[in-house]
């Protein structure tokens, strides 16, 4: 797992970014060939995200010009992830004992991207610090900033997909933007989606959320009265949801049992610990990431997240093989900026 760190304009960032792929010789241009509709999907789309996030435009423009690549072939990559293939997989769930607050994440993905992945740490001139974790260079799939605030997306198969911005670039959105899951929420009523998706929010105060989203709708799930835990894998709950979700088939990806794994453990038990969350996402309580090798599919990292402190522990790896270990430079970086 590759653990860059980057600092200052969004420019200035991604220019940098590009210029390291570029130095270690990393061809992008086969992954750049895109037919009209999506040329036209991305030029649209990145459109909409100039005119609300307009930072992470100059950061796509700054890594395009250090790659030496096409903005808009470029830009069009980025955007449209996720829309134009199935992303399957992660298991995403947050919970609360007393005043601590936990949240952990498994990412599943084809094992091809397993080279691809990063922990990049961010000190942007505008927002917020944050540890962000992903595949897909700019984008993120989980993270947590200086303020406490955690997120993770898990993927939704889609109905339909239209202009606006994928999970990977909302992620990122939130991490920057947002201190607390209010303000997540409040963002995301005004962000149009292009993808199908739950962001699993969850801060230091204890707020739980699932926000179940796709082009056409949004609902949002809480705890129930007498829980204090949220869990997300790869299908909708909320009733109204439910006709929006395109799987293929109902276990899709092992959707239902990696939910109700997480489920049954968080309901059977009274007292939480970091290590009870670490246990179940190292499939040490239930099916979660015991994927068959025929698959050529596996969790790529798993990451639990301590939110009243940013401690970080990651398995880098199937955590059924791969160790936790602690990863202190989001709490570092925080402590050098008081």
């Amino acid at each position: 797992m590759y653990k860059p760190r980057f600092k200052g304009t969004h420019y200035e960032m991604g220019n940098h970014y590009g210029k390291l792929l570029k130095k270690h010789q990393v061809d992008l241009s086969p992954l750049l060939d895109f037919n009209t509709e999506r040329i036209g999907m991305g030029k649209k789309s990145l459109k909409i995200c100039e005119s609300i996030y307009p930072e992470i435009i100059d950061e796509i423009r700054g890594m395009a010009e250090g790659l030496y690549v096409d903005y808009l072939k470029f830009g069009t990559f980025l955007i449209t992830a996720g829309a134009y293939s199935f992303d399957v997989g992660c298991t995403t769930f947050a919970y609360v004992e007393e005043d601590e607050v936990y949240f952990v994440r498994n990412h599943d993905m084809f094992v091809q991207l397993r080279k691809t992945t990063e922990s990049a740490l961010y000190n942007p001139n505008k927002g917020s610090v944050f540890l962000g974790h992903g595949d897909s260079l700019i984008g993120k799939e989980d993270g947590i900033n200086e303020h406490g605030l955690a997120v993770g997306m898990t993927f939704v198969s889609p109905r339909t997909i239209q202009p606006g911005l994928n999970f990977l670039m909302i992620v990122r959105m939130l991490l920057e933007k947002c201190k607390d899951v209010d303000e997540a929420i409040k963002l995301l009523e005004n962000i149009p989606s292009m993808t199908s998706q739950c962001f699993v929010l969850a801060d230091a105060l204890g707020h739980l959320a699932v926000v179940e989203m796709c082009p056409d709708h949004m609902a949002i799930r809480y705890p129930k009265s007498d829980e204090r835990f949220i869990v997300a894998t790869n299908h909708f709950i909320k009733k109204e949801m439910k006709k929006f979700d395109c799987k293929p088939e109902e276990n899709w990806y092992s959707t239902l049992d990696r939910y109700d794994t997480v489920t049954k453990n968080l309901e059977s038990r009274r007292d939480y610990s970091r290590e009870l969350g670490i246990e179940i996402a190292s499939g040490k309580k239930g099916f979660l990431c015991q994927y068959d090798k025929k698959l050529s599919f596996d969790t790529l990292w798993s990451v639990s997240y301590h939110l009243n402190t940013l401690s970080i522990k990651r398995a880098e790896g199937n955590p059924r093989r791969a160790k936790y270990k602690f990863d202190y430079r989001l709490e570092k970086l925080k402590n050098e900026l008081l």
